[in-house]
C-alpha cells in the first residue's frame, strides 16, 4: 500500500516536471557553492529564494529516496548516479536549514569557531557535508536545541542513506552471482 502510494507521488512528480525543476535547482545551488559566491549571497539575502531552494533540494532527495527503495536498479553506475545526486540534494537541504537557523532565527543556531562572517554562505554546507558524512573535523560547532538536533539528525540520514545504497548493491551483486550460477547448472 505504502510502495503504490509512493510510486504514484513520484509519477506524478516527474509527470509534472517538477523533478526537472528540483534537479536544476539542486545543480544551480551546487554551482552557486563553487563558482558563483557573490551570486550566492546575493540569493541567501532573499528568502524567496531560500524557501525555493530548499523546496527544490527535499523534493530531489524524496524522489531518489523513494526511486531507491522502489525500482531495481538497472546497473551500478545507476545506483552510484542516484546515490550521488541523493546526497548532495541532502547536505543542501541541511546546509540551507543551517543558513536559515544561523541567519533568520533569533537567537542565531549556529556558531562557528573559525569561520568568519563572510564565509557563512559556504561555511553552513561544508559544515552540512562534514556532518553528512560524520567526519566532525571540530572547527564548527551546533549551538543551540535546533542546530543540534539537526545536526544529529542529517548524520543518521547520511547513515541510512549509505546502509540503503549498500543494500541494494549487495542484493544486485547476490542476484547477478545467483544467476551465474543458475546458468552454469543447465549448462
Amino acid at each position: 500500500m505504502v510502495e503504490k502510494k509512493l510510486q504514484e507521488m513520484s509519477d506524478w512528480v516527474e509527470t509534472r516536471g517538477i523533478y526537472w525543476v528540483a534537479r536544476t535547482i539542486v545543480i544551480l545551488l551546487f554551482g552557486g557553492i563553487l563558482f558563483f559566491p557573490q551570486e550566492l549571497k546575493l540569493a541567501l539575502e532573499m528568502p524567496i529564494f531560500i524557501g525555493l531552494m530548499l523546496f527544490g533540494t527535499i523534493v530531489m532527495a524524496v524522489i531518489l529516496l523513494s526511486d531507491l527503495l522502489l525500482t531495481g536498479q538497472k546497473s551500478i553506475s545507476s545506483l552510484m548516479y542516484k546515490y550521488m545526486f541523493l546526497t548532495l540534494s541532502v547536505i543542501l537541504a541541511y546546509g540551507l536549514f543551517y543558513y536559515i537557523n544561523s541567519t533568520i532565527l533569533d537567537p542565531p543556531g549556529m556558531e562557528y569557531w573559525k569561520a568568519s562572517s563572510e564565509e557563512l554562505e559556504r561555511a553552513v554546507f561544508y559544515f552540512s557535508g562534514v556532518t553528512y558524512f560524520t567526519i566532525g573535523y571540530g572547527d564548527f560547532v551546533p549551538v543551540g536545541a535546533n542546530a543540534q538536533t539537526a545536526a544529529v539528525s542529517e548524520a543518521l540520514v547520511g547513515n541510512v542513506i549509505s546502509l540503503i545504497v549498500l543494500a541494494t548493491a549487495f542484493q544486485r551483486w547476490a542476484w547477478k552471482s545467483q544467476n551465474k550460477q543458475g546458468e552454469k547448472i543447465r549448462k
